[in-house]
C-alpha cells in the first residue's frame, strides 16, 4: 500500500504551500469568474451589436475571445496536485512493473482530465445535461481511480477534487451534487474508518470549500448564461420590430404614391397620353426606389436626407391634391437629428395623404423640433395604428419625443422635438 501523503508527515506538510486557500480549485474555471455575477462574458453570449441592448463584454471581444478559447488551460495548473499520487507510488515500493502501471494510471488521469476540459471549454459551468464526451471521460476518470486504489490505497482519495469540479464545470447540476456527496461521505467514511481523521483533514476541508465554492460558482455561471440568453432573444426581437418599422416606413410612402399617381394615370389615359406616360415612368421609377428602399433595409444601410424626404414628400402631397406650406428648412436641423426627423416626417405625410382628407399640409422646422399639421381629419378617438407606434419608437430610439394631437387647423398634429 502507498503513503498517507495526508498524514501528519514531511510529505503532508509539503503540500500547504500550495493549498488553494483562495477558493481557486483543480479546474475551477477562473475564466467565468468575472462573467458570471453580472451576465457579462460568457461563453455563447458573444459580443454585443452597436444597436441598443445589452452591453459588450467588459474586458471586450478580444478578451472574451482570450477565455473562451484558451482558459481551460489553467486547468492545467492544478493537474500539479497529480504530484501527491506519484509520490505515493515513488514511496510505495512496489515493484517497477507494478510502479510503472502507476503512474500510467495517473497519466492517464491526468490527460483524460485536461483533453475533457478542452473539449468542452466554451461551455464550462453553464451546460445543463454534459456532452457524451465529457460523460464518457467522467467514467473513464472514475475507472482510473478505482483501478488505482490497489497500488495508491487510501491516497486515491487525492483524486477527489478533480472529480468533483469536473463533475461541477463539465456535466449536469443533479450529477454534480451527487458526485460531491458520495465523495464527501466516502472520504468522511475512508477517515474515519481507517483512523486518520487528523490526517485527512486538509484533504476534508479542501472537499467541503470546493463543494460551497463549485455550487455558487456554477449557480452563478448558469444565471448569468440565462440572462445572456435573454439578452440575445431580445436583440433578435429589437431587430425583427426595426425592421418592420422600416419596412413599413419605406414600402407605406411608397406604395402610397403609387397608388396615387396610378389613378392619375388612368384619368389621364383619355385626355392627355404624354402625361399618364410620365406619370407611368415616375411609378416605375417609385417601384424601383421602393426595392431599393427594402434591400437597404434589410442590410441595415438605408439613409436618408431631410432635405431628400422634403422633396418626395411635396411630390406625394401634390399627387393628391393637398397644398403644402412650409416654415423654415431641413438645414434648420441639427445634422444629428436628420435621421429621425427623415423617417418621421415620411411617415406623418404618408398619413395626411391616406388618411387625412386634408387640402393643406403644414411642414415648421426649427432648431429641434419638427411639427406636421394638416385640415382634415384629427387623430381624435382613432385606434393608434403601426405608423404612430412606429414613430413613437423612432423617437424614442434617438433620444427624442413625438407627440401627436389636434392642430390648430382641425385636423391632425406631429410634432417632433428634443
Amino acid at each position: 500500500m502507498g503513503t498517507d501523503l495526508y498524514g501528519t508527515g514531511t510529505l503532508g506538510d509539503a503540500e500547504n504551500p500550495v493549498t488553494p486557500v483562495n477558493g481557486s480549485v483543480p479546474a475551477y474555471a477562473p475564466l467565468h469568474s468575472k462573467a458570471a455575477p453580472d451576465g457579462g462574458a460568457l461563453p455563447g453570449a458573444g459580443p454585443a451589436p452597436a444597436e441598443p441592448g445589452p452591453a459588450a463584454p467588459a474586458g471586450g471581444v478580444g478578451e472574451w475571445r482570450f477565455w473562451t478559447d484558451y482558459g481551460f488551460l489553467l486547468s492545467a495548473f492544478w493537474v500539479v496536485f497529480l504530484v501527491f499520487p506519484v509520490l505515493a507510488v515513488a514511496l510505495s515500493g512496489l515493484p517497477p512493473g507494478l510502479s510503472i502501471l502507476g503512474y500510467a494510471l495517473i497519466a492517464a488521469f491526468g490527460s483524460t482530465y485536461l483533453y475533457a476540459f478542452y473539449r468542452d471549454r466554451s461551455d464550462l459551468g453553464s451546460c445543463l445535461h454534459g456532452t457524451p464526451t465529457a460523460q464518457r471521460c467522467f467514467w473513464i476518470l472514475l475507472g482510473v481511480s478505482a483501478a488505482g486504489i490497489p497500488l495508491l490505497g487510501v491516497n486515491t482519495l487525492g483524486y477527489s477534487p478533480f472529480i468533483i469540479s469536473y463533475a461541477a464545470y463539465l456535466l449536469s447540476r443533479r450529477t454534480m451534487w451527487w458526485t460531491t456527496s458520495t465523495t464527501l461521505v466516502a472520504s468522511v467514511a475512508v477517515a474515519v474508518g481507517t483512523g486518520q481523521v487528523q490526517g485527512f483533514a486538509f484533504l476534508l476541508g479542501i472537499l467541503f470549500v470546493l463543494a460551497i465554492v463549485n455550487a455558487l460558482t456554477t449557480t452563478l455561471i448558469r444565471r448569468g448564461t440565462t440572462e445572456a440568453q435573454l439578452q440575445m432573444e431580445n436583440l433578435k426581437l429589437m431587430e425583427q420590430e426595426r425592421m418592420a418599422r422600416d419596412v413599413h416606413d419605406a414600402l407605406g410612402h411608397s406604395l402610397t404614391a403609387v397608388g396615387l399617381k396610378a389613378q392619375l394615370a388612368q384619368r389621364l389615359l383619355d385626355t392627355d397620353i404624354e402625361a399618364a406616360r410620365a406619370e407611368l415612368e415616375q411609378i416605375r421609377a417609385l417601384t424601383v426606389d421602393a426595392m431599393d428602399s427594402i434591400r437597404a433595409t434589410v442590410g441595415g444601410t438605408r439613409r436618408t436626407t431631410p432635405e431628400e424626404e422634403l422633396a418626395a414628400v411635396r411630390s406625394a402631397l401634390d399627387d393628391a391634391g393637398v397644398r403644402t406650406v412650409t416654415t423654415g428648412t431641413p438645414v434648420d436641423c441639427a445634422p444629428e437629428h436628420a435621421t429621425a426627423l427623415s423617417w418621421i416626417l415620411r411617415e406623418a405625410v404618408t398619413n395626411v395623404v391616406r388618411h387625412a382628407h386634408a387640402t393643406t399640409c403644414w411642414i415648421t422646422f426649427g432648431p429641434t423640433s419638427l411639427s406636421i399639421e394638416d385640415d382634415g381629419d384629427s387623430l381624435t378617438g382613432a385606434p393608434e395604428g403601426n405608423g404612430i407606434r412606429g414613430m413613437r419608437e423612432r423617437a424614442r430610439l434617438h433620444g427624442a419625443r413625438c407627440d401627436f394631437g389636434v392642430s390648430g387647423h382641425g385636423g391632425a398634429r406631429v410634432e417632433l422635438s428634443w
